[in-house]
C-alpha cells in the first residue's frame, strides 16, 4: 500500500510539473542593440549642412517592425544569430513632441550583426539623404545675395547677414523687430514649381533657429503663370523663441496639395508678441540658416 501510495505521489508531483511547463512556458531571452547616438553624412555642395535634430529611431530587424526608441536607446531582440538591422531617422514633425515621424529624405542605415542570448552590439547609425531627394533651394547665408527677399511686411533693412552669432560657417540670416517694426513677413525671391505632383506629395522646410521671438513658416501658391499679388498666403507651423541654436523639421506637404496650385514661395514672418495693447518685448531678435526646401 504504501508503495502504491509513493508512486502516485511521484506520478501526480511529475503531472505539475509538466502541467506549470505549459502553463508558464520557459520565456527566450533576447540580445540587445545599443544606440548611443547618431549622425548625418551629407555633400556640403549637393546637399548642404549636416546639422539635424533626430529625436527617436524606428527599428526593423530582419524586415519585422520592432519598434520607435528615443534616442539613446537599448533594444531587446529576440532574433538570434546572423540578423539585419535597419534603423531610420525619427523627427518632431514640426517641433511638436507629439507627432514622432520617420524623416523621409534620409536613407535607413542598415548593419548585419550577429545576436546571441544576454548579448549587447552596439551601433551608431549615420544617415544620408537618398539619392532621389531633390533640393529646391538649399540657403547657407554664406554668399552675399539670399533667396529671402520678396519683403511683404515690415522693411528690407530689417533683414541682414551676419557673421555675428553664427551656427556654422561665417554668416546667418539676422532679423531685426522692434517697438515701431514689431513684424516682418518675407518670401523667397523664387516660385517653385512641381514640389508636388500626381506621383509625390512629399515637402518639408529644414531650418536651424536662434530666436527671441516666435517665427511662423508658410507657402504662397500661385497657378501657373500667375501674376505677382495673384498668389494664395497659408501660414501653419512656427517655432517658439530658443535662446540656443535648434533645428526643426516643417512638413508643408498638406499646405502644398491643398492650395490645388503649381507654383509655390515659402514665406516666413517674424512677430514680438502682443499683450493685452502692448508688444511684450521692445526690442528682438531673429537667426535663421541652413534653410532647405525638400521634395521628391
Amino acid at each position: 500500500m504504501k508503495t502504491y501510495l509513493y508512486f502516485t505521489l511521484l506520478l501526480f508531483a511529475a503531472a505539475c510539473s509538466s502541467g506549470c511547463d505549459l502553463i508558464n512556458p520557459e520565456e527566450p531571452i533576447p540580445g540587445y542593440i545599443h544606440i548611443p547616438e547618431v549622425s548625418v553624412q551629407a555633400n556640403l555642395a549637393a546637399e548642404g549642412s549636416a546639422s539635424y535634430n533626430l529625436t527617436e529611431v524606428w527599428v526593423n530587424v530582419n524586415g519585422n517592425f520592432v519598434g520607435a526608441y528615443p534616442i539613446p536607446a537599448t533594444i531587446p531582440i529576440l532574433d538570434e544569430g546572423d540578423v539585419e538591422i535597419a534603423i531610420q531617422a525619427g523627427i518632431k514633425d514640426n517641433g511638436v513632441s507629439g507627432t514622432p515621424e520617420i524623416y523621409p529624405f534620409y536613407a535607413p542605415y542598415v548593419e548585419r550583426i550577429t545576436l546571441g542570448p544576454n548579448s549587447t552590439d552596439t551601433i551608431r547609425p549615420v544617415f544620408e539623404y537618398l539619392d532621389q531627394t531633390k533640393f529646391a533651394f538649399i540657403e547657407d547665408f554664406e554668399g552675399g545675395a539670399q533667396v529671402f527677399e520678396d519683403v511683404r511686411l515690415g522693411e528690407p533693412d530689417q533683414l541682414s547677414i551676419s557673421a555675428e552669432d553664427v551656427f556654422e560657417g561665417s554668416g546667418s540670416l539676422k532679423i531685426t523687430l522692434d517697438s515701431t517694426s514689431s513684424i516682418l513677413e518675407v518670401a523667397t525671391n523664387i516660385r517653385y514649381a512641381d514640389i508636388v505632383s500626381a506621383l509625390t506629395s512629399t515637402v518639408y522646410l529644414e531650418v536651424n533657429y536662434k530666436s527671441d521671438v516666435p517665427v511662423i513658416f508658410g507657402l504662397v501658391s500661385y497657378d501657373a503663370n500667375a501674376l505677382p499679388g495673384q498668389g494664395e498666403t497659408t501660414f501653419d507651423p512656427g517655432f517658439n523663441p530658443s535662446g540656443e541654436w535648434n533645428k526643426i523639421y516643417f512638413n508643408l506637404s498638406a499646405m502644398a496639395v491643398e492650395s490645388g496650385k503649381t507654383e509655390h514661395q515659402v514665406i516666413l514672418q517674424a512677430f514680438i508678441p502682443v499683450s493685452g495693447q502692448s508688444l511684450t518685448r521692445n526690442q528682438a531678435v531673429v537667426r535663421l540658416d541652413n534653410i532647405k526646401l525638400l521634395h521628391f
